[in-house]
């Protein structure tokens, strides 16, 4: 008898323990739904991760502002425009936030303008090229479509060289302005649209994968950008003033205050899932 009953209790608990994967399966009970109904709402929620970026741009400086021993105002002042390139590592918060820090090289933008003091004047023409550093913040519009908008704004450091370069002083005489290296806090403020270009998936950084398609990967990043590059300082500048004598140091730093531009930025960027 005690053997028929150890019997009956064992077919009971392995009749049970055969239910349960079909239970855990279909969860069905009180909430009448499945895990594999669940599996969406799961996957819809955010999902964290790194991306990568190249970009190009092409700047239009404004106005410059040149002064000269802090004393010397130069006229006709203007800078051309210029190209950058360069790059950065990003990171999704959530599908609205992410973040990432950039670095870009910048090409010769050529500045010219006029010294007009009838002792040391003299055009006062150089180049000047940087690499810009900047921690940026984005937040993305959810926008569940092909097209996302979004803007930004970063905050960073900007390294200025200058190059060297002759002119005719006041004098009628040969002048120089040495090669210069100059820092400054920079700044930017942006707006754009990231395109996708492979496949439908959700917004960005959005971790859903929708219809079964594969979430997107590849962005093109379009966009507009103001840039705060702070001061930029050259070399002295040398000539020959003729109550100072030859080979004479007449001014120390030819400074363009607050440069400011306005930027075109082409880019992709790559999501590692």
């Amino acid at each position: 008898m005690i053997a028929t009953r150890g019997t009956l209790i064992l077919g009971v608990l392995l009749a049970l323990g055969a239910a349960r994967p079909a239970d855990a399966a279909d969860l069905g009970g009180a909430r009448g739904g499945s895990l594999k109904d669940d599996m969406p709402a799961l996957m819809q929620q955010s999902a964290a991760r790194f991306y990568v970026r190249a970009d190009g741009s092409w700047a239009n400086y404004d106005h410059p502002s040149i002064t000269e021993d802090g004393k010397f105002d130069l006229v006709n002042a203007r800078i051309g425009s210029s190209w950058s390139a360069g790059g950065g590592v990003g990171y999704y918060f959530n599908k609205n936030i992410r973040a990432d820090l950039t670095y870009e090289h910048r090409f010769n933008a050529s500045v010219t303008s006029d010294n007009m003091d009838p002792n040391v004047g003299g055009p006062r023409n150089f180049g000047i090229k940087s690499d810009l550093y900047l921690a940026n913040l984005y937040y993305d519009f959810d926008s569940r479509g092909r097209f996302t908008p979004y803007v930004g704004a970063g905050l960073g450091w900007v390294n200025h060289k200058t190059s060297a370069s002759s002119f005719t002083d006041a004098c009628g005489c040969q002048g120089t302005i040495d090669a210069g290296s100059s820092s400054s806090v920079a700044g930017a403020l942006m707006a754009g649209m990231a395109v996708n270009l492979t496949g439908r998936g959700a917004p960005a950084g959005s971790g859903i994968i929708e219809g079964g398609d594969a979430a997107r990967n590849l962005y093109l990043d379009v966009g507009y950008r103001f840039l705060y590059l702070g001061d930029v300082v050259t070399g002295a500048v040398k000539g020959t003033p003729a109550v100072l004598g030859p080979a004479t140091v007449v001014s120390s730093d030819p400074t363009v205050a607050g440069l400011t531009a306005h930027e075109f930025r082409v880019g992709l960027r790559y999501d590692f899932r």
